[in-house]
């Protein structure tokens, strides 16, 4: 009984592993958005439908890969000096990381705002990297509202996790404008840091007490 366990749990792992190859070359070969998953699943000479019982999508492919930037943003958000707000640390912090984002030869979770609107090309944002992002942010942005020290109203994790739902909010609708004005050929267009300040603009800090 055991062994025939063990063999099944190997069985298990070497399809997992073998889907996990075949995608890693596809996305090499033609790119994440021109792949798809009958192409990953007979690349690694399984069905669909097996696909599927170990990914919930493609997407689930590149998570870890994908979120491999987001220590560098904590780290970041933790280096700004300390007489700035939150989402002032927040939003200089995704400056400076912003060029690194962009010459990463993988994809990271951003990419399903900044490649195009979701429901134009079909795709959404896998839910456990979103989670993760959010939760990544709210841990940081805890950090810093308790080196603030300011009373505001509110639970302070409470008010954080609030923070890094509607700054990814933000983050994304200037990803998506800036794909907007590039895809209808804008010329004169403001950057895609002129549009994250925007729209971090439009959040406001409690002021508290």
């Amino acid at each position: 009984m055991t062994a025939e366990v063990g063999r099944r749990e190997a069985s298990k792992r070497a399809t997992r592993e073998a889907l996990q190859r075949a995608a890693d070359r596809l996305f090499a070969k033609q790119g994440f958005a021109a792949t798809t998953v009958r192409e990953i699943a007979d690349a690694a000479g399984v069905t669909e439908r097996t696909f599927f019982r170990y990914f919930a999508g493609k997407e689930e492919l590149i998570i870890d890969d994908a979120l491999g930037w987001l220590p560098v943003l904590q780290d970041r958000v933790r280096q700004r000096p300390a007489g700035e707000d939150p989402l002032t640390a927040l939003r200089m912090a995704m400056r400076e990381v912003r060029e690194t984002l962009a010459q990463s030869p993988r994809p990271t979770p951003l990419w399903l705002f900044s490649d195009g609107p979701p429901a134009a090309r079909g795709a959404r944002p896998a839910p456990g990297a979103v989670l993760r992002i959010e939760s990544s942010l709210a841990d940081v942005l805890a950090e810093r509202l308790a080196a603030d020290g300011r009373d505001r109203g509110m639970d302070p994790r409470y008010l954080a996790e609030i923070l890094a739902r509607t700054s990814l909010a933000v983050i994304r609708s200037a990803l998506i404008r800036d794909w907007q004005l590039r895809e209808s050929g804008v010329a004169d267009r403001p950057s895609e840091e002129a549009l994250l300040d925007q729209a971090f603009a439009t959040l406001r800090l409690p002021s508290g007490g």
